[in-house]
């Protein structure tokens, strides 16, 4: 990639703007090519940017290829050890630990929670006044934060919704942006800027992280219940709890990624039908059809077929995990290139899902797409919102179900809109975000 620039100041040009923005760096030409193998600063980095390349990288091969030094160093001091930092036997067993948590099994209770978090805000959307603006993505966030936590931990966050929204946005600002120094190959204990303004943000995470797992505590019996309580209930072959720090890790990383995502797919989707008249009068017409005014249920979901494919191309064109970087355990061939050991990989799902060999009219939202009728035509690994292989996430199914019954609850109330003249425009970082939120007025449908 930086090997396009003709110098050492243009690779450190463009580094810098990857390091703002990520999605807005890549070049114009990635967005038609399959691979791309750049030598920069003595060190190869590949844009794996095919179906069969991520296939063999993610799938069949994917124990040759670790998360990469980057990767680490953006999430580690938030989620530690957790599930998506850990690697190997560690992360095999944590994963077995949870996974249990978002069975299909559970799917059809945590749907009566979803939709009574749903109401809850959407009566406070009600009170207020009718074009009210508020940022979208904000209030989404504080609505999926309170819903994991009542899923995963049985715990209602009410005011700590906000001191969790808060730490975390203090993070990425400080602490989410791709760090120079993992490009020069430069060892994972050397300090990175930031880490002053991260460990505050962190130390406020916990506290909340902190309030949760006491309670938890307390309310731990023979059955678990939720994920902490499989968390704190584990024993090993030794019959030896899990290590607290552990379970705090694996909290935070569940925590984030049970309700990141969730919002942000939210926020888009919204942003998208707003500016989509065609596509809000079909969404009306399936909810008024089939809901009828009253509020979804688990039942139903498989019924909005619409709504889910305004879901699916949303996380198609604003995918909240943006890109996936790995690092080359040992030498490897990609598409017929030589791969030294060592070498990062990168794999974004922004400029796969924006290809213009795997999609037609790749920059137009057209939900279309996703209808059961044209599932056939979609390109298999062209489209990799949650990830795939072993490492695919592991709330997919979650995730889904509550972005696809909030949309239809919001969406059968209010017609958000952006206000005249605003500027939109995605932030890849560690999630892919308005940059500066989503500020939108709320038009009520009904009187």
């Amino acid at each position: 990639m930086f090997g396009f620039f003709t110098s050492v100041w243009d690779d450190l040009k463009y580094l810098l703007r990857a390091r703002d923005n990520l999605v807005e760096a890549w070049p114009k030409s990635f967005y038609r090519r399959e691979f791309i193998a750049v030598r920069y600063f003595g060190r190869w980095m590949f844009v794996v940017n095919s179906p069969s390349g991520v296939q063999w990288v993610m799938v069949t091969n994917e124990k040759n290829y670790r998360k990469s030094a980057a990767n680490r160093q953006t999430l580690k001091p938030l989620l530690g050890n957790g599930l998506f930092v850990s690697e190997g036997e560690l992360w095999a067993r944590q994963r077995r630990v949870a996974s249990p948590s978002t069975h299909g099994s559970r799917l059809a209770g945590y749907a009566e929670i979803i939709v009574q978090c749903g109401q809850e805000m959407l009566e406070k959307w009600k009170r207020r006044e009718d074009g009210a603006v508020l940022d979208v993505t904000e209030s989404f966030t504080l609505l999926t934060a309170d819903i994991i936590a009542r899923i995963m931990f049985g715990y209602r966050l009410e005011e700590k919704g906000q001191e969790l929204f808060d730490a975390f946005k203090r993070y990425q600002e400080s602490h989410g942006r791709m760090h120079l120094l993992e490009f020069f190959g430069l060892p994972e204990w050397l300090p990175r800027p930031g880490q002053r303004k991260s460990r505050r943000a962190v130390a406020r995470f916990d506290r909340v992280l902190l309030s949760i797992l006491e309670d938890g505590k307390k309310r731990l019996g023979n059955t678990p219940q939720n994920l902490l309580e499989m968390l704190l209930s584990f024993r090993d072959e030794n019959g030896m709890p899990m290590d607290p720090q552990l379970i705090r890790d694996e909290m935070a990383s569940i925590f984030l990624a049970g309700h990141e995502t969730t919002a942000i797919t939210l926020s888009w989707a919204f942003y998208l039908v707003g500016s989509h008249p065609e596509v809000e009068a079909r969404l009306h017409e399936e909810l008024d059809r089939i809901l009828k005014g009253r509020s979804p249920n688990f039942a139903d979901v498989a019924n909005l077929t619409y709504t889910r494919a305004v879901i699916d191309e949303t996380l198609r064109l604003y995918p909240p995990v943006h890109v996936f970087s790995r690092q080359a355990v040992g030498a490897d061939e990609i598409a017929g290139q030589p791969v030294p050991a060592g070498s990062y990989i990168t794999i974004s799902s922004w400029l796969l899902h924006r290809h213009k060999l795997y999609w037609e009219d790749p920059e137009t939202f057209n939900p279309d797409r996703f209808l059961p009728a044209n599932a056939a035509k979609i390109p298999h690994y062209a489209y990799i919102p949650f990830g795939v292989g072993s490492r695919i996430c592991m709330g997919k199914h979650l995730g889904l179900l509550e972005s696809v019954l909030l949309f239809a609850m919001f969406a059968q109330e209010f017609r958000p809109r952006m206000r005249p003249g605003d500027v939109v425009s995605p932030l890849g970082r560690m999630t892919l975000r308005p940059r500066d939120g989503l500020p939108m007025r709320i038009e009520r449908r009904r009187p």
